[in-house]
C-alpha cells in the first residue's frame, strides 16, 4: 500500500500479490470472488470498541489472486496509527473448508492518519 502515511480524503494505492509457485491452493480464483478492503483506526487505543472502522470499496482479483486499484481514505477517520486490511468475499479459503490447515491473517498494512 502506498504511501504510508495519508490525510482523511486522500487517495491510496492497493496492490496484493497472487499464488506464486507450486502452493496447495485453487489453481485459480472464482469469478464471484473479490477483496473487500477496509480501514480500522486504532484510535482511541483505550477503547477497542469505539474504534472508526469502515468498508472502503473492494477490489477485483486476476484469476492468480492477485488484485489493484486506489481506495479513498475516509474524511472521518480520527488523526492516528489505522490498518488497511484485505478479506476475501465470494469464495471460501482452505481455513474456511479444511478448519485443521492453519493459515495467516488477513492481509494488512499499518498507516499513519496524519492532519
Amino acid at each position: 500500500m502506498t504511501p504510508q502515511s495519508a490525510a482523511p480524503g486522500d487517495v491510496l494505492q492497493i496492490e496484493t500479490v497472487g499464488r506464486e509457485g507450486d502452493v496447495d491452493c485453487e489453481p485459480s480464483m472464482p469469478a464471484h470472488a473479490r477483496y473487500e478492503v477496509s480501514i480500522v483506526s486504532a484510535e482511541p487505543d483505550s477503547d477497542p470498541d469505539m474504534r472508526h472502522s469502515t468498508t472502503l470499496g473492494s477490489l477485483d482479483p486476476e484469476s492468480d489472486g492477485s488484485a489493484q486499484g486506489t481506495i479513498r481514505v475516509p474524511d472521518d477517520i480520527p488523526i492516528g496509527k489505522a490498518e488497511v486490511s484485505l478479506r476475501l468475499q465470494g469464495a471460501k479459503t482452505i481455513c474456511e473448508i479444511d478448519p485443521s490447515v492453519g493459515c495467516a491473517q488477513n492481509p494488512f498494512a499499518p498507516i499513519e492518519i496524519i492532519g
